[in-house]
C-alpha cells in the first residue's frame, strides 16, 4: 500500500476519533449545563413563600430578591408593577433560557430551539386571532412578547395593526403558517374558525417535533417519543373536554380536531372519551390511564394545565436519569414550563384575594 494512502487512512481514523470526542464532550456540557439550571428551579419552600405574599408587588420583590428570575426582575420597582408586566418578565426569563440552551443545542443536531419557536409563534398568532374575533385586535400590541421580536419572522407590529383576516393573512404570507390559515377562512357568518386554525397549527408543529424525534435512535427516541407524547395526548384530553362542555360537539367534529401522533394514549381509549357523554366522563377516563394517574390525586381537579401538567412528571424522572442531551433538554423546557404555570396561577390567586390553602391545590411544584 503506498505511504500517501496509509498516511490518509490513519488521518480518517484520527478525525472520526476526535469527532466522537467532541460529540461526547458537546453531550456532556448540555446535561451538566441543563441539570444546573434545574437546580435554580424554584423549591416547594419557594411557593410556600410566594403564597403566604399579600399582593403581586410582594410576589414580584420575593422572585427578584430569593429566586433566579432576578435576572429579569433586577431593574423592576416592586411597589408599582402590573400583573400582566410581571407575567410577561416571567415568560422573558423562561425564553431566555431556552434561548441559551438553544446554542448548546445545535451541538447534537436537536434544534429544539427551533420548535420553541415555532410554538411560541403559533400561540401568537392564536392571540391575535382571539382579539380579532372580539373585536380588538390592537389589544393584541400590548400582550406581544417583544423580548422575542428579534428571533421571530412574525411582524408583531404588523399583525397587531390588522382589523381583518384577509389583512392578517397578508401579514403572514411570508411564513410557514399562511397556507393553514388561508386553508381555513371565516365563515359565512364571518366567525373565525379559531378551533380548526389552533388544531391546524398544533398538528403543523407535532409533525416538526415528530421529524426531529425521527433522526434520534434507540433509547432517546424511545424517551422523547414518551416525553412528547404524553404532552400531545394531555393536549387532546383538553381538546375533548373543552369541545364537550362548551360546544357540545358531535363525536365526529370532536375527531376531527385532535392533533396525530398520541403515544401514552391507545386509540381505544381517545376513542372512548371522544365517545363519552359528558366532559366529566372524559376525566374519569382519564384519570383510569396510566398517564392521568401519574398526577397526584389532590391535583387531578385542575384541566385548564394539563398540557403542562401531565407530562411534567415523566420529564422530573428523564432530567435526573437520561443520559441523552435532547432528552434532557425538553424535560427542562416541560419543567420549566410547569413552573411558570405555578408562579402565574400564584399570581392570579394573591391578586383575587385567594386564601393559600385555596390556591395551592392548582401547583404542582408546591405539592
Amino acid at each position: 500500500m503506498p505511504a500517501g494512502q496509509k498516511l490518509s487512512a490513519d488521518t480518517s481514523r484520527k478525525g472520526v476519533s476526535i469527532l466522537r470526542f467532541t460529540s461526547q464532550f458537546s453531550s456532556n456540557v448540555i446535561l451538566a449545563k441543563a441539570r444546573a439550571m434545574y437546580g435554580n428551579s424554584l423549591k416547594a419552600s419557594d411557593f410556600h413563600e410566594l403564597l403566604h405574599c399579600h399582593s403581586v408587588g410582594e410576589i414580584a420583590a420575593y422572585l427578584k430578591n430569593n429566586t433566579c428570575y432576578a435576572s429579569v426582575l433586577s431593574e423592576i420597582n416592586e411597589s408599582t408593577i402590573h400583573r400582566g408586566h410581571l407575567e410577561m418578565l416571567l415568560r422573558r426569563k423562561a425564553f431566555n433560557d431556552y434561548a441559551a440552551l438553544g446554542r448548546y443545542d445545535t451541538m447534537v443536531g436537536m434544534h429544539l430551539f427551533d420548535y420553541l419557536m415555532q410554538r411560541i409563534e403559533i400561540e401568537q398568532i392564536i392571540v391575535c386571532l382571539r382579539y380579532m374575533s372580539a373585536g380588538h385586535t390592537s389589544e393584541f400590541f400590548f400582550s406581544m412578547p417583544m423580548y422575542f421580536a428579534s428571533h421571530t419572522r412574525l411582524d408583531l407590529p404588523k399583525m397587531s395593526r390588522c382589523t381583518s383576516y384577509g389583512e392578517l393573512l397578508e401579514a403572514l404570507s411570508h411564513t410557514q403558517y399562511y397556507d393553514a390559515l388561508a386553508h381555513l377562512p371565516p365563515k359565512d357568518d364571518g366567525r373565525i374558525r379559531l378551533t380548526e386554525i389552533e388544531n391546524a397549527l398544533y398538528t403543523q408543529l407535532s409533525n416538526m417535533m415528530y421529524e426531529l424525534i425521527s433522526h434520534t435512535a434507540g433509547k432517546a427516541r424511545e424517551e422523547l417519543t414518551n416525553l412528547y407524547g404524553a404532552r400531545v395526548d394531555a393536549q387532546n384530553v383538553t381538546r375533548i373536554i373543552r369541545l364537550k362542555r362548551y360546544f357540545h360537539a358531535a363525536p365526529d367534529e370532536i375527531r376531527q380536531n385532535l392533533l396525530p401522533n398520541g403515544h401514552c394514549l391507545s386509540p381505544k381509549v381517545i376513542d372512548s372519551m371522544v365517545e363519552a357523554p359528558t366532559a366529566d366522563a372524559v376525566l374519569d377516563i382519564f384519570r383510569s390511564t396510566r398517564l392521568g394517574r401519574r398526577i397526584p390525586e389532590g391535583q387531578r381537579e385542575f384541566v385548564h394545565d394539563l398540557d403542562h401538567r401531565a407530562p411534567y412528571f415523566n420529564a422530573c424522572k428523564h432530567i435526573h436519569y437520561s443520559i441523552h442531551p435532547r432528552v434532557v433538554l425538553l424535560s427542562y423546557v416541560t419543567i420549566t414550563d410547569m413552573e411558570v404555570d405555578d408562579i402565574i396561577n400564584v399570581i392570579e390567586g394573591v391578586r383575587y384575594g385567594l386564601d393559600p390553602e385555596q390556591i395551592k391545590p392548582m401547583l404542582v411544584l408546591a405539592n
